[in-house]
């Protein structure tokens, strides 16, 4: 082979590499700061994408197969939130005209749709987004107020809407928030309740989203001797009446329902962006920096081969198996990621109290593997689940609820709404 066949092997090899990188998503040429607002733009049209006509949101998004009918309860809040950043953000004009929509189909007030719930007002985590048919057993606490919480924020952001207001203002008033409470002193919460309204049974204790509920809860419960008042009191108003688990070497403290177990991460950014007393104290903020410590020197501590110092984020979604909620654990503990699955909406969700996250992220996108790339049509790519044992393995879905925390956290980045955004809307007024 001649010199100018050389010359012009290695230019073919150099177009072909460029190629395969180009086929790989991976735009070289894109600054850090174009790829950090394409992740946000995109993640919000991941919004777009599982929305109904009819102002439901779908459980999440299917990466190979048609999608769903399955609506989720819980996502209706995340979008309505959604719908706030969007309009923030200028990528949604008629933000209020589609929360209004939303709230109306919840409040039962749209043709053909009846939401399914029990006699305390508490909806059904999974249904039908075409007629609100139940498609799972249980009302959900949970869900319901993650729904509820969403209601309140759009109403705060558009708050010269009167009907968003009388809109949510009815939805909060149809509710009954004290069904939920148990024991006050062991802090209880009904994780499911029966069609009469009375809870099933299954109770959760403090540290985990749970909060949440406890959060609604005193708030319609104001009563200082009322079960709800006094489960607050006694755990939820500051952190130091919460269990810790002490993580590795530095026994870094972390809230958990268990000193010698850790709860999944999503547990600190779901209380971050909907509880105000959450977001406004710096207590539990603290506590929020100290989960996401404990979460990066878990994987750091791991000895993965080819491990990446981006890779981190311990949270809930897809797995090889099904869908699970990921923990850290100590050394010698219980495995709790046994396929040592990254969950980049994690990392993204703990930029209010580490906002240098935004770098790990540019890193994921620009990591040659594209492990963390999935894309949801030609023009929109997001980062989600991927594992780090199982290289081949790619999710078949995209869970809305938490997934939600990638476009929260990038929302919350200085450059774009910033960490007040959430704290200013998630409060009553």
């Amino acid at each position: 082979m001649s010199f100018k066949q050389d010359l012009i092997f290695i230019k073919l090899l150099l177009l072909f590499t460029l190629l395969i990188f180009t086929s790989h998503g991976h735009a070289t040429s894109l600054s850090d700061d174009k790829i950090i607002h394409k992740l946000y733009h995109d993640s919000y049209k991941f919004w777009q994408e599982i929305r109904q006509p009819n102002g439901v949101y779908r459980d999440g998004f299917q990466l190979k197969k048609k999608q769903s009918v399955r609506g989720s309860i819980a996502n209706a809040g995340m979008g309505l939130m959604s719908l706030a950043v969007g309009h923030a953000q200028g990528w949604e004009p008629n933000a209020e005209a589609l929360a209004i929509q939303t709230l109306k189909t919840l409040s039962g007030q749209t043709p053909g749709f009846t939401p399914a719930r029990n006699d305390a007002g508490c909806y059904m985590h999974f249904f039908n987004v075409n007629t609100g048919k139940a498609m799972s057993k249980d009302f959900s606490p949970i869900d319901t107020d993650i729904m509820l919480l969403g209601a309140v924020f759009i109403s705060n952001y558009f708050s010269e809407s009167k009907e968003l207001a009388q809109l949510t203002k009815h939805l909060l008033n149809s509710v009954d928030q004290s069904k939920f409470v148990g024991d006050p002193k062991k802090g209880q919460i009904a994780l499911s309740m029966k069609q009469n309204g009375e809870p099933s049974g299954a109770w959760t204790i403090p540290f985990n989203e749970y909060m949440i509920v406890a959060w609604m809860a005193k708030i319609q419960n104001p009563s200082e001797n009322s079960p709800a008042s006094q489960l607050w009191k006694n755990h939820y108003q500051s952190p130091k009446n919460l269990v810790k688990a002490k993580f590795g070497k530095a026994k870094i403290p972390v809230l958990s329902v268990h000193s010698k177990r850790y709860v999944s991460m999503f547990n600190f950014l779901f209380n971050f962006y909907f509880v105000h007393h959450f977001s406004s104290n710096p207590e539990y903020l603290q506590a929020m920096r100290n989960a996401a410590k404990a979460d990066y020197s878990w994987w750091q501590a791991q000895g993965i081969k080819g491990w990446q110092g981006y890779e981190w984020g311990t949270g809930a979604g897809a797995t090889i198996t099904g869908y699970h909620a990921d923990r850290i654990f100590n050394k010698g503990g219980r495995d709790s990621n046994p396929y040592q699955i990254v969950s980049p909406h994690i990392l993204a969700g703990f930029s209010p109290v580490v906002p240098s996250v935004k770098l790990d992220l540019i890193d994921m996108y620009r990591d040659t593997s594209s492990r963390a790339l999935y894309s949801l049509n030609d023009n929109t790519q997001v980062l989600w689940r991927y594992s780090l044992k199982e290289k081949n393995w790619r999710a078949k879905a995209i869970q809305g609820v938490d997934f939600s925390t990638m476009l929260f956290g990038l929302a919350a980045l200085p450059e774009f709404l910033g960490p007040q955004f959430f704290n200013r809307y998630n409060d009553f007024k």
